[in-house]
């Protein structure tokens, strides 16, 4: 190994302990300003973030994430996950089940599986994927174009942490909401505190 090699590998495990010290947080509390609405009877909002300047690229989760059908119903009806996350979807009913969604282009179908099987979808495009099988009513994922997103909690508080730092567009997705979106820049380590407000006509 060259001179010049030791140096640049020494430098990068000198540098390791301090990578997550350089990561920000983008947290604060969305608030719906449009008469009649609410955010507890809007449903689940998510938000997340999208790169300004380049696409905002995060590594692939390994979490566990799965969808059972159980007692003729999705359980659980929302979900949200990253592009590039796998769902899994066990069949826990007496009867056989074929799960599908026709959202291109995460449109997908596992055809017909019976109780104790379990088949899974690996979602790489962002989006929402309305999915539903016979006999049951549909659940709902919305896929973030990456890992850096948050469901709204029942007060409007979010947080997205673990952010790089970089200029971002902070952005909502609900089902019944108009989305909202705001421009926020993260530094090294530090926090970003932001409110918005979903309004009729906030769709930047």
């Amino acid at each position: 190994m060259s001179t010049s090699r030791r140096w640049l590998v020494a430098l990068l495990l000198a540098l390791a302990p301090f990578g997550p010290a350089l990561a920000g947080e983008v947290h604060g509390r969305l608030t719906v300003g449009i008469e009649g609405a609410s955010l507890d009877r809007a449903g689940p909002v998510v938000v997340y973030l999208e790169g300004v300047d380049a696409p905002l690229v995060s590594p692939v989760s390994t979490r566990p994430l799965e969808i059972k059908q159980k007692d003729a119903a999705f359980s659980p009806v929302f979900l949200a996950i990253a592009a590039g996350e796998t769902v899994v979807m066990p069949n826990d009913d007496v009867i056989f089940h074929n799960v599908f969604s026709y959202s291109t282009p995460n449109d997908f179908d596992l055809g017909l599986y019976p109780r104790g099987e379990s088949r899974s979808k690996n979602f790489q495009y962002p989006g929402v994927v309305p999915t539903t099988a016979k006999l049951l009513e549909a659940a709902t994922k919305i896929v973030a174009p990456s890992s850096y997103f948050a469901v709204v909690g029942t007060n409007g508080a979010f947080s997205i942490r673990d952010v790089p730092p970089g200029h971002y567009r902070l952005r909502t997705w609900n089902r019944r909401l108009p989305p909202a979106s705001q421009l926020v820049v993260v530094g090294p380590g530090a926090p970003v505190v932001t409110d918005l407000v979903v309004a009729t006509g906030d769709s930047r």
